[in-house]
């Protein structure tokens, strides 16, 4: 028996039922319609989604096509399946194959295909992920692209008790029903997106105690590589006996190295790691709440780049981050791999050294013409 729903009128508060429909039934087709859908309102499948390409097909050696490929709000790759009936379709085990076969893309390749989708440069598309994920660098991709299966009907429970079973081996993968109703008087159609697994009712819960799992062994491998590293560059650094001084202890991707007297002002030298770039920046930073504050901090240093430059194996880069009030200058240090070794922490606090002592002295007078003496 088809589902139902109700009408309840306002001024007689009767009741008029209206039965579900296939999607079959109205007309609607996969790629024309469901797809369609997707693109024009990605929100359909239960969360905010920014869409990547469709019907995606670049897999090594196969002819398959993707039907939806996006990106989630945590910058988790996301495969999009989208059937009519879900019944006998193995949309699992498609969804599944693609999840492998997207498993080592980078976020290069990612701007890249939502380039051409898009039909836009590169560097546009990277500023709306960017924008997307509210976030001042690309982050990685990880290995473990999430899934999400979209149909009409779900009444397989094959497909549904599969996807229970993977969840729990810290596949992410969800169940979206998107049931059409159809309205007896006029014809219109009501679309009611349903998310049938995780349960509802459970989903909160699970999805939390999922991706608590599967990440606390990620960021934690991470973290205690990055406390290891800015360890290291510390020891490297305080040998140097400057007037500043680094801290040992950061679990994150920077080390931040304060300027007495400032604080209230959030003017501070820094290393970042970009993993992204394979670069470590050693950088002055302006974080005020005032923008042109931060420009002309930055200014004030950037106004000396040749000699700050010079003889280094780097140029001095000035900017400020897109959608931030906040400025920098900064020196790169290029790295092998994905994570920089212990061999490089002495390279990282030697060029530290030749960029505070090129800056400082310029940054001071700057400050106490402001009237901010450190």
């Amino acid at each position: 028996m088809s589902d139902v729903v109700y009408l309840v009128s306002p001024q007689t508060k009767q009741l008029t039922p209206v039965r579900s429909v296939s999607l079959a039934d109205i007309g609607m087709a996969e790629r024309k319609d469901l797809e369609q859908w997707v693109i024009e309102s990605p929100s359909i499948l239960g969360e905010e989604l920014l869409i990547i390409t469709t019907e995606f097909s670049r897999f090594d050696r196969s002819s398959r096509r993707l039907d939806v490929l996006a990106l989630d709000k945590q910058g988790k790759l996301v495969v999009v399946e989208l059937k009519l009936d879900a019944e006998r379709s193995l949309a699992d085990l498609q969804a599944l194959r693609y999840a492998a076969f997207c498993s080592n893309m980078t976020m290069e390749d990612v701007a890249a295909e939502r380039a051409q989708f898009r039909e836009c440069s590169d560097e546009e598309a990277g500023e709306s992920i960017r924008d997307f994920l509210e976030t001042e660098e690309l982050p990685q991709l990880d290995s473990k692209p999430r899934i999400i299966l979209a149909a009409g009907s779900m009444d397989d429970q094959e497909l549904t008790a599969c996807a229970m079973w993977l969840r729990t081996f810290g596949v992410d993968i969800t169940c979206v029903e998107l049931t059409p109703y159809r309205m007896t008087d006029t014809g219109q159609i009501l679309l009611v997106p349903k998310v049938v697994v995780p349960l509802p009712e459970a989903k909160d819960y699970l999805v939390g105690v999922e991706r608590k799992d599967a990440l606390v062994s990620h960021r934690g491998a991470d973290e205690a590589r990055y406390l290891r590293f800015w360890e290291r560059v510390t020891d490297e650094f305080n040998r140097f006996g400057l007037q500043f001084q680094a801290a040992k202890h950061s679990r994150k991707r920077y080390l931040r190295i304060g300027i007495k007297g400032t604080k209230g002002k959030r003017i501070h030298y820094e290393w970042t790691v970009s993993r992204r770039d394979s670069v470590i920046y050693i950088a002055l930073h302006a974080e005020s709440k005032d923008r042109n504050s931060n420009i002309a901090v930055v200014q004030a240093v950037a106004e000396h780049a040749g000699e700050i430059a010079d003889g280094v194996d780097s140029q001095l880069e000035a900017g400020q981050w897109l959608n931030k009030r906040w400025a920098y200058a900064r020196f790169t240090l290029p790295y092998q791999g994905d994570f920089p070794d212990l061999g490089v922490a002495p390279q990282a606090a030697a060029l530290m050294k030749t960029f505070i002592e090129r800056t400082w002295p310029h940054l001071e007078a700057y400050l106490k013409q402001q009237g901010q003496t450190p």
